[in-house]
């Protein structure tokens, strides 16, 4: 065979493979979006497929997608009034007066519409996509009606609110970055807003079960020309790597954020009384620094258990916040019952909120918590507990710190024999703890003094005195202190009994 017939079949096989291996990215691509989007709908009943196509050719695919947020439309008529208007009508049946039904202000509310948006997604296929090694790349931005684009205009000017590109590799993880838009409005009169935008980016492994992800937001300027208001927040980073295999609402792996700084400034107040001769405007003016939140999950022997912080420095008005800190918690959670709670709540319009004011949807809610009674009474056996671990505040070398925790404890199968409320006077465990400096509150004793709120300074050692005598607080050293528990149906302050409520 010559070298240029050896060439030629060469070609043809390069060509037959390229375009097999086009044709199974195209295949392997539209899978993805079928499966996607199957799955989508069932994940909350907050969101729904309205519309969809996929325009498919050798090289590459349109994807185009409309999905409607909120309430569904048979969630919104099902808040008409007819319900009342059915209960008065049936009572008249029954010779009563005709009166209005209990909730028929409430029956009236209506739930928000629920909001439409389209997303276009222009896909090259691989296994050479954009110059680049993969099985496809995805080009996606939003679709706007002309309305829609006028107004997304007064914020954006011509650029593109939202785009996103993904990169999918051939074994089906992909990455995606995310690109917001810089938006600015100014309305004379009114205020203006100034946003500098967002980027992100999302790797997520072909399982659909592993996440990693990086976001950045450099900055966000806020005023009011009513009152002068001015917020501004400096540069917040996030990232996280987190494991769904147990089902997102059960994500395990850590997180972290930073907010580089928070402004407040309110010369004129921010209550709504504000400003008036019996309420005069007081100025407000905050700044928080260096804030870091944190936060891990971990599921261990089937119970889920999580923690959060959330930290940093500032100035309020005048007076200089050394260190701020929050922490929460929550253990002994059982995953599968949890993931069963909580897949039940979201793909539930009463979950959702969904028009829950009316008489049907409060009924719908009702028939869920009696629904889901048994899963949360079968979690109860693994003793859960929730709480708020640490808020301390240091000020001038002095701190105050509150905590508390609710759990559940000891619960037997007998237990769980009781109803709901008689579960938790016999097993539930509520502790709570609070410290205070003392200077700290003579401090408030003389600014509310000057309004009339606080009784005057010279009587706060005899209110001291009383609280100790009484046992509801007890002095140690500098600070004021008091401690509340409340277990196997007996309620304590400062270690000692107040009541029974749960013989």
């Amino acid at each position: 065979m010559s070298k240029k017939a050896v060439l030629g079949v060469l070609a043809a096989a390069i060509a037959v493979a390229y375009g097999g291996s086009t044709w199974w990215a195209g295949t392997q691509i539209k899978s993805s979006y079928d499966v996607a989007l199957g799955e989508l709908p069932k994940q909350t009943a907050l969101v729904r497929v309205i519309e969809r196509s996929y325009e498919r050719n050798f090289l590459g695919a349109v994807s185009t997608v409309t999905l409607e947020l909120g309430c569904p439309a048979e969630a919104e008529a099902a808040t008409a009034p007819a319900a009342a208007t059915t209960d008065v009508a049936e009572a008249a049946t029954e010779g009563d007066e005709e009166e209005p039904a209990e909730d028929d202000s409430d029956a009236a509310a209506t739930p928000p519409k629920p909001v439409r948006i389209t997303i276009r997604d222009t896909i090259r296929h691989g296994p050479i996509a954009g110059a680049a090694l993969a099985a496809a790349v995805i080009d996606s931005e939003l679709v706007l009606d002309a309305k829609a684009q006028a107004e997304a205009e007064k914020l954006f000017g011509k650029a593109k609110p939202l785009t996103a590109r993904t990169k999918v590799g051939f074994g089906g993880g992909f990455t995606s970055d995310f690109t917001v838009a810089p938006a600015k409005l100014a309305e004379e009169g009114k205020g203006d807003f100034a946003w500098q935008g967002a980027q992100a980016r999302l790797d997520m492994n072909a399982a659909r079960t592993h996440v990693r992800y990086d976001m950045t937001m450099p900055g966000l300027d806020v005023s009011t020309a009513s009152k002068g208001v001015q917020l501004k927040m400096g540069k917040f980073t996030a990232k996280a790597d987190m494991d769904g295999s147990a089902g997102w609402m059960l994500a395990t792996g850590k997180s972290e954020g930073r907010l580089d700084s928070f402004e407040l400034n309110a010369p004129k107040g921010l209550g709504l009384g504000a400003g008036t001769e019996a309420a005069p405007a007081k100025a407000i003016k905050v700044l928080l620094q260096s804030i870091d939140l944190t936060g891990e999950a971990t599921i261990k022997d089937g119970l889920y258990a999580s923690e959060g912080a959330f930290k940093g420095k500032g100035k309020v008005n005048e007076t200089a916040i050394d260190k701020f800190e929050i922490a929460s918690s929550a253990r002994r959670i059982q995953a599968a019952g949890y993931k069963k709670l909580a897949d039940a709540w979201l793909q539930s319009t009463a979950g959702a909120g969904c028009g829950q004011r009316s008489k049907a949807q409060k009924d719908a809610m009702q028939a869920l918590i009696e629904q889901l009674a048994p899963d949360l009474k079968a979690m109860a056996k693994h003793s859960p507990e929730a709480g708020l671990d640490r808020m301390l505040v240091e000020i001038g070398g002095h701190s105050a710190e509150l905590s508390y925790s609710v759990a559940l404890a000891g619960v037997t199968d007998e237990d769980l024999q009781l109803p709901g409320n008689a579960l938790v006077l016999k097993r539930g465990v509520l502790k709570a703890n609070a410290r205070v400096p003392v200077k700290w509150i003579e401090k408030l004793a003389e600014t509310g003094a000057e309004s009339g709120r606080t009784p005057p300074p010279e009587m706060l050692a005899g209110l001291i005195e009383q609280g100790e005598a009484n046992g509801y607080v007890k002095r140690t050293g500098d600070d004021l202190v008091s401690q509340v528990e409340f277990s196997e149906g007996q309620l304590k302050l400062l270690g000692k009994p107040m009541g029974n409520f749960g013989k």
